[in-house]
């Protein structure tokens, strides 16, 4: 806009139009209503009192008009006011190959999606299991003399129409716990299976273990599964909120005290799944002067499937430690590729070490039905050495320290066990362990050498994890928000 305006020049003719319209105006008002829609004429006795309106209404038209003929300094046009969002209602959440898209109708409410036929029946089906493996498996226990005592309760997770999971807590008994380590078990493995592996976690580390046990339904219509998004993005805002529900689950289970307000993510197979993507949405949920209570991600023989690993490592800041314990690649870890991804998201970074001749059992350590358990996940999965079950304990036992110390990435004073990382199976640590001496390569470790029918069983065996029927699922990004 100038900042000079032309005057404006008025025409004799429209000005004399503007007159006679503005009479007509003026007589047209001197009529009156009574209220009742009919107007009652106002008599006008004479001419002269005729002329006397046109004289005045004359006088202020050119009045007005006079205005016109003076300079307007510009006027800035008032900004336009932005839409309003539309209603919640009108959003409705699309899935896509696993991944959540969202289309908005303005002002129209969605029709919320509903369970298909094979939603209704996968997931009967996929209950009854549930509660038949949990039935079966029956409370944790611990080993006598551990120094650990064991509970179980349940806790709340904020997921679809709400979520109650069976939850396992590992307390120590001696001295004030000061760890916190949320740890989620593999696909169709409760819990309780891993009750030696959580045991000793608490032993070895003073730390509180809190274990829920999440089904693996691949049929949920709302996500609330193990390996989707919708429910990583839940269990972080246990630790994103005020974190009632853990408090009140842990006393449930029979503590007493504060929990730690530092933690660890820890997951094995599946179960790192969940770890991974919670610690990704707990950096976006978590208050800037919370994030930091989250101290570092632990996964055992870890999976890369849905994407969540890599997500989340690209949500994560590359100071927090992310440090896998893998077996030699297999089809059940899908030939190494959380190694990979990890290399890829971290380069030239410590990032974990690949146990020699290590089982993708080497971390499920069970003594449920004198362990028979932990004899049927050997046959499945292969056997594990002493040396390497023993190193699974031994190496978080280090890392851990150094992650609640935030010195993992400090060679000067970290305390566990690293390595240099070089080219891919090119570099090889020692790791002194009770049963001998056990060795990793430090990751990433050597090259998948999966023949092609191996692939093709991996890539079907790993399908399972793909959100194929979350028909009905939120967007997780807007879950708790």
């Amino acid at each position: 806009m100038t900042d000079e305006v032309e005057d404006i020049e008025i025409d004799d003719e429209e000005l004399d139009n503007a007159i006679d319209e503005e009479i007509d105006d003026e007589i047209e008002k001197e009529s009156l209503s009574d209220g009742s829609g009919q107007a009652i004429p106002q008599i006008v006795s004479g001419e002269n009192e005729t002329e006397e309106v046109t004289e005045e209404v004359t006088e202020e038209i050119e009045e007005k008009a006079s205005d016109f003929s003076e300079p307007v300094e510009p006027v800035e046009p008032a900004p336009e006011p932005e839409p309003e969002p539309a209603p919640v209602a009108a959003r409705a959440a699309v899935q896509t190959n696993g991944m959540q898209t969202t289309v908005e109708a303005a002002g129209v409410p969605a029709t919320p999606a509903r369970p298909t036929l094979i939603n209704i029946v996968g997931t009967l089906v996929w209950s009854v299991a549930d509660f038949v493996i949990n039935l079966i498996v029956g409370p944790p226990v611990v080993v006598p003399g551990s120094g650990v005592s064991a509970g179980r309760s349940t806790v709340k997770i904020d997921c679809g129409d709400g979520y109650r999971v069976q939850t396992d807590w590992y307390f120590p008994t001696e001295g004030q716990p000061d760890k916190l380590i949320y740890f989620q078990h593999g696909f169709l493995s409760p819990a309780a299976t891993y009750n030696v592996t959580l045991t000793e976690l608490a032993r070895r580390n003073n730390a509180i273990v809190v274990a829920p046990s999440i089904t693996s339904n691949y049929f949920a219509c709302d996500s609330c599964s193990l390996t989707a998004d919708q429910m990583h993005a839940a269990v972080a805002e246990l630790f994103a909120g005020d974190r009632t529900a853990l408090q009140e689950s842990a006393a449930a289970a029979g503590f007493e005290g504060t929990l730690p307000t530092q933690f660890v993510l820890a997951g094995q197979s599946a179960g790192s799944i969940l770890a991974a993507g919670t610690a990704g949405y707990y950096y976006e949920k978590a208050a800037d002067d919370r994030k930091a209570d989250l101290v570092g991600v632990l996964l055992y023989d870890g999976s890369a499937a849905n994407g969540a690993l890599a997500r989340a490592l690209d949500k994560l800041p590359a100071d927090l430690p992310v440090l896998q314990i893998a077996g030699v690649p297999a089809v059940v870890n899908n030939g190494g590729e959380a190694n990979a991804v990890l290399a890829e998201k971290r380069p030239g970074q410590f990032t974990g070490l690949q146990l020699v001749n290590g089982a993708h059992s080497d971390a499920f350590r069970s003594s449920i039905y004198g362990g028979l358990v932990q004899a049927f996940v050997g046959l499945v999965f292969g056997q594990s050495t002493p040396e390497n079950v023993e190193a699974v304990q031994v190496l978080p036992q280090g890392w851990l320290t150094d992650m609640y110390a935030g010195r993992v990435f400090d060679e000067n004073t970290r305390t566990g066990i690293y390595g240099p990382v070089g080219a891919p199976g090119t570099s090889i640590v020692d790791i002194p362990t009770s049963a001998g001496p056990a060795r990793g390569y430090v990751l990433p470790g050597p090259a998948s050498s999966l023949s092609p029918i191996e692939r093709v069983f991996a890539t079907l065996l790993h399908s399972i994890n793909a959100d194929d029927y979350a028909v009905c699922a939120a967007d997780p990004a807007a879950c708790n928000a």
